[in-house]
């Protein structure tokens, strides 16, 4: 039987471990810190795993992993990443990725350095510890707006577009010195050039270099009033879109860039009038993936192409020869929830009325009932998500629209 040893198996990474589960693989599960915050562990299996531990020191970690006997070492999500690669890289074992570009997969300021230096365009950057570090880069920059975020996080957490100088001093004022989701003190802060254009998710599996497209989607986002990026939709798009070549040839010269030989890669990427730039890239599934709305969309999907790398390596090969990554069987929708109030979680009606739409698919919601949630100020606190899927992308269009007027209305709220 096969062996995987799964570095948080959260997020879309709980979908690849049941998958390598259900495949007959054993597994053991790593949690890389005892910090996680408690927002990974919605949905998560144990009872899928043989072994389960915590990693406090690293040495143990190491010799439990070691007795576990692994051929692969995966991540399951973006907190995971890291461990994954040391252990992949003592262990030595063949389905890992380049161990001195390890950090370039995590710090986003190293990540865009890393591809700079492949000669990939990119956006023009900067790093700071202090308020006056980051004023003097703006102020030289001398254009806005300008995206601040932090080195290391994920889903949008800490990022914010600011439009003048003062929104870009209480950026730096609410990063600095705080812990982001990924329980990382932001200690610095990343300033970047603002790329404006369309945004795009590229998502990719790799085995020995070659990388296999399992979806391009394009994506919409809503801005707070504070500058944060609220998810809004991914659409799918097809293959014989205008923009996918371009794409997906400019994200293949980035993932062959940060050493990622194996495995998964999730990467954001803005088409600019000057073409694609990268956002960030990230070494592990797309979190908002589900494997059955994939089976809809494309047939195949990140998740279970990840399963097969691993599990059938003669039929991820089969499909890295086909002329065309992937076809569009039916269009889709992944529809960001965004509450508008306070108040307590309370699905029923909403779901009675999401069952009304004809492009319903499925509903995966964050928060359980009668649990207080406030006005939605980034990706950690969005409530859910709704998956559309329709051979018509009309129909889907007018029931994301209907999903909006519902959320207006308060449909899945409850006075506190």
């Amino acid at each position: 039987m096969t062996r995987v040893v799964v570095v948080d198996g959260f997020s879309s990474g709980k979908f690849v471990a049941k998958r390598l589960n259900d495949a007959g693989c054993v597994l053991m599960h790593v949690a890389s810190s005892q910090g996680l915050d408690s927002y990974y562990y919605k949905g998560f299996e144990p009872l899928i795993y043989e072994q389960m531990i915590v990693n406090a020191d690293f040495s143990t970690t190491l010799q439990e992993v070691k007795r576990f006997s692994p051929q692969f070492i995966i991540a399951g999500a973006e907190t995971g990443v890291l461990l994954a690669d040391q252990l992949n890289d003592l262990l030595k074992l063949p389905y890992r990725n380049d161990i001195d570009k390890s950090n370039a997969r995590r710090n986003k300021y190293d990540m865009i350095q890393c591809i700079t230096r492949s000669g990939l365009p990119a956006a023009r950057q900067f790093v700071a510890g202090t308020w006056p570090l980051a004023k003097g880069w703006i102020d030289d920059h001398g254009r806005f707006p300008v995206v601040i975020k932090p080195l290391e996080s994920a889903g949008a957490d800490g990022v914010f577009i600011c439009d003048d100088l003062h929104a870009c001093e209480v950026a730096v004022g609410r990063l600095l010195g705080t812990t982001n989701k990924l329980n990382i003190a932001n200690t610095q802060v990343l300033i970047q050039e603002y790329l404006a254009g369309v945004e795009y998710v590229v998502n990719m599996v790799s085995l020995d270099g070659q990388q296999l497209v399992t979806e391009v989607v394009r994506y919409r986002k809503q801005r707070t009033q504070a500058g944060g990026i609220l998810y809004d939709i991914d659409e799918l798009i097809c293959s014989d879109c205008p923009e996918y070549s371009q794409l997906v040839d400019y994200t293949r010269a980035v993932v062959r860039s940060l050493g990622i030989r194996n495995g998964p890669s999730h990467a954001e990427v803005m088409l600019t009038d000057d073409g694609p730039r990268l956002v960030e890239i990230a070494a592990r599934t797309d979190g908002i993936l589900r494997p059955d709305v994939s089976r809809r969309t494309t047939g195949l999907g990140q998740i279970e192409a990840v399963v097969l790398s691993v599990t059938a390596p003669e039929v991820f090969a089969q499909w890295l020869a086909k002329p065309v990554a992937y076809q569009r069987l039916q269009h889709t929708y992944n529809v960001c929830l965004i509450s508008h109030a306070d108040g307590c979680f309370k699905k029923d009606f909403f779901l009675t009325e999401l069952l009304k739409l004809e492009s319903f698919f499925d509903a995966v919601f964050y928060v359980d009932q009668g649990q207080p949630i406030g006005v939605t100020q980034d990706v950690f606190s969005q409530p859910g998500t709704v998956y559309l899927v329709h051979a018509d992308p009309g129909v889907i269009a007018a029931d994301y629209l209907k999903i909006r007027v519902l959320e207006v209305q308060g449909a899945y709220l409850a006075a506190r």
